[in-house]
């Protein structure tokens, strides 16, 4: 079984920088799934708890900015905005209305896993993620199983 750092959705209209994007983050084991329209990541969030959005700001339809605007205050999930828009008054603008960060294309690959990084490193050490059924509860933070009080390793 593969163990992933975290589910992220990667919204562009772009294929091929979704495409790269999604290779590049599964091989520093990121489980990925990708989205062309801000719409359609809007029926992906309402389904699926994603521990990062990374989002680009100027798609057709609805824009990356209206995206974070409609669900920052039903989504405490972290998002980066990426854009070929770089201008500070863009920024700004951007981390006004709740972006958590902010990347200007063209980047660098290993610039974005960084900042995906120091996002969760900061997002996942406070929130406990546990699924609890009856006698069965899996923390999916330390990777481990709890049945009837006996504790289990997830490999």
């Amino acid at each position: 079984m593969n163990k992933f750092y975290a589910h992220i959705l990667v919204v562009d209209d772009d294929d091929g920088i979704r495409s790269l994007l999604k290779k590049f983050l599964n091989e520093n084991k990121y489980l990925v799934t990708t989205s062309n329209s801000a719409e359609n990541a809007a029926e992906k969030v309402k389904l699926i708890k994603f521990d990062i959005i990374i989002l680009d700001i100027m798609m057709r339809g609805q824009s990356g900015i209206d995206f974070t605007i409609n669900f920052r205050n039903k989504l405490n999930t972290p998002i980066i905005l990426l854009t070929a828009k770089g201008e500070p008054e863009e920024r700004i603008e951007g981390l006004e209305i709740g972006a958590d960060d902010y990347l200007s294309k063209p980047f660098e690959p290993k610039e974005l896993l960084l900042r995906i990084k120091n996002i969760l490193n900061k997002t996942q050490n406070r929130e406990t993620r546990k699924i609890k059924f009856d006698n069965l509860e899996i923390d999916l933070n330390k990777s481990k199983i709890i049945r009837d009080g006996k504790e289990f390793k997830i490999n």
